[in-house]
């Protein structure tokens, strides 16, 4: 076995999560990459794609970021599970390319604090939901407890915990919309800074040729 057919089959084992076309196109691609450019030492080939595992990043974040393109072409947001995948790979392929560290450690601190902001405005709107579902309850639980005694303060606050319910029906559709809103502006981010970190990666290898 040479240096490429060694890299290829070290690569099909990281390409596990891909479909088989998705799998065999890749492969071949890089087959075919490796052999034009003539390459025929195993750490030639590492130092230009880098290892197996490190290639195998990029490709997988690449073919999450087209099937989210996808998606957004057919319903103009893609689904959450489909924002946070782009997101979580394109991290994982900066952690491991090896690009410049300081392009690198910037492109992880936007996107670190790009997570924080939307963990936060998540968890301010479960909050919201999970507020007025127990607020709703004390509310009517309290007025058919004094309707007895005290039956207009028994109704108001009956009626405050109906309305209270009113609004936690409206604010859950309005959350899910705010949150998935937010997924897809993650990924979208994730992908713009990934883009730029590609473009300059080939700049700077342009330049050293």
């Amino acid at each position: 076995m040479d240096a490429r057919q060694k890299y290829i089959s070290e690569l099909k084992r990281f390409l596990a999560p891909l479909t088989t076309e998705e799998r065999t196109d890749a492969l071949n691609f890089y087959n075919e990459y490796i052999e034009d450019a003539g390459y025929d030492n195993y750490q030639q080939i590492i130092k230009e794609l880098g290892n197996p595992r490190q290639l195998s990043h990029k490709i997988l974040a690449d073919y999450s970021i087209k099937a989210n393109n996808e998606e957004i072409k057919n319903s103009h947001t893609a689904s959450p599970r489909s924002n946070w995948r782009v997101f979580w790979l394109v991290v994982i392929a900066i952690i491991t390319s090896p690009i410049t560290f300081v392009l690198s450690l910037g492109a992880l601190i936007v996107l670190i604090c790009a997570l924080a902001a939307v963990f936060g405005v998540s968890v301010g709107i479960l909050g919201t939901l999970v507020g007025l579902i127990f607020g709703s309850g004390v509310m009517i639980y309290s007025g058919i407890g004094v309707i007895a005694a005290a039956p207009m303060t028994g109704i108001l606050y009956a009626g405050i915990g109906v309305t209270m319910i009113g609004f936690l029906l409206l604010c859950i559709p309005v959350g899910y919309w705010i949150i998935r809103w937010l997924a897809q502006a993650i990924a979208n981010l994730a992908k713009y800074i990934y883009q730029k970190l590609l473009q300059r990666k080939a700049e700077k290898h342009e330049k050293n040729i």
